[in-house]
């Protein structure tokens, strides 16, 4: 009875949705695939707001991408508390805003990953994007789909319903085999040798430099794939009539929590936080990202992986994991934890169930190294509290509030495990 009345709720939201992008006619971006979703959002969003003046420009500040989530984030409402009373009252509340409230922004940035196949049909009758962005197609969230393809047959429907643009990854395999089908506009980005970049240090602070055929950027953010979303960004201002070349040359970006920041621990060992995601292609990624950072800044530093294992990967899970630590294995240090990892990794320094016992491991393994490490933290979610083996070696405990989880609801819901 509750999923009947909750899926009810989503239409009567859905058509509230409807109403809004007809009254008010902003342009959508819509960002989809499989990882880096939210990375692409949160770059393009604050890229466009810091060059269009003359905008009102919003992204839900929430990784607010399901259908439900969707609608609040076209509405902007960034706080609730899950219950049909107050899914209720919302809707209301959505309705009143439809009527009299003003135009809340020019240009919205959305974010969305199907779970059933069918998800996209029913969001396209709703609205459709002017621009699209598609990052890159892994095997997960496959729970209700057959197959990876069957997942970007789903979301190309997507790209065959952008009014004006989409944005398409050249390294994702699936995006180029349907790219000559397509018959919208589209672009590339992501191209081989499209830009060139390394760490440098400048007032003891690590920025990136990135050479590309029309300019050098500097910026405060780091990886890698950050890099590419962001010359992406600055190639989709001249959608807004909006020269790059002739505006900055520095860009400062706010780094989204739990993606690549770094910290210290009391021996001043760096520690990477990114613990927010860990699907098979962000993993790699990641490891390849400490390394080039290592290599370019702490040359001096031996590397250590802390990974919890990888979910929703369903028949795939062994053979991702058995994959993932061959790689690891055969260069640096490694403690796991939790099932997956257990199973399917071979020999390491050790393997945990709970964060809680990884940490005190790690405390007094680094505690008694004359080493200095560079340690990436790799992967968080419910039951997976990967942060909380990561706060216990923070240098400056301030910095516990940038971690993922630290406020009341979750530290009491973190004392089950």
């Amino acid at each position: 009875m509750k999923k009947i009345l909750l899926k009810i709720i989503f239409f009567l939201y859905a058509f509230l949705w409807k109403l809004y992008i007809k009254k008010y006619k902003p342009i959508v971006i819509w960002v989809t695939w499989s990882v880096w979703k939210t990375s692409a959002r949160m770059i393009i969003y604050q890229v466009l707001k810091q060059f269009l003046d003359d905008k009102k420009i919003y992204t839900s500040p929430k990784n607010f991408n399901s259908e439900l989530w969707l609608v609040f984030s076209i509405f902007a409402l960034e706080r609730y508390k899950p219950s049909i009373k107050n899914y209720i009252k919302i809707w209301f509340l959505f309705l009143f805003e439809l009527i009299f409230w003003k135009k809340k922004y020019d240009i919205l940035v959305l974010e969305y990953w199907v779970d059933h196949p069918g998800d996209m049909d029913f969001l396209l009758k709703i609205a459709k994007p002017d621009y699209s962005v598609f990052t890159q197609l892994d095997f997960i969230h496959v729970e209700n789909f057959s197959w990876k393809k069957q997942i970007g047959e789903e979301k190309i429907k997507l790209i065959k319903n952008t009014r004006k643009k989409a944005y398409l990854n050249k390294q994702d395999e699936f995006l180029n085999d349907i790219s000559e089908k397509l018959l919208v506009e589209y672009e590339f980005f992501n191209k081989k040798n499209s830009y060139k970049h390394k760490y440098i240090l400048e007032d003891k602070k690590i920025l990136s430099l990135l050479k590309t055929d029309n300019s050098i950027i500097k910026t405060n953010i780091m990886w890698e794939d950050n890099f590419v979303y962001l010359i992406l960004a600055i190639k989709m201002l001249e959608n807004f009539w909006v020269n790059y070349v002739a505006a900055w040359t520095y860009i400062e970006l706010i780094n989204q929590p739990w993606r690549f920041n770094l910290f210290n621990w009391i021996n001043w060992s760096v520690l990477i936080d990114s613990t927010y995601n860990a699907w098979p292609a962000s993993m790699f990624k990641m490891i390849q990202n400490t390394v080039y950072l290592r290599n370019n800044i702490f040359r001096n530093y031996e590397i250590l992986f802390v990974i919890w294992d990888m979910r929703e990967l369903w028949t795939k899970s062994r053979q991702e994991h058995r994959k993932l630590y061959h790689y690891l294995n055969s260069y640096w240090k490694i403690i796991s934890i939790w099932k997956e990892t257990r199973d399917n990794f071979g020999t390491h320094l050790w393997s945990f169930k709970y964060a809680r016992d990884a940490w005190l491991f790690l405390k007094d393994y680094l505690e008694r190294s004359d080493k200095k490490y560079i340690i990436l933290f790799k992967w968080s979610q419910n039951t997976i509290f990967t942060e909380e083996a990561l706060k216990q070696v923070l240098a400056d405990k301030n910095n516990i509030k940038k971690l993922v989880r630290q406020d009341d609801y979750w530290m009491k819901n973190k004392k089950n495990y």
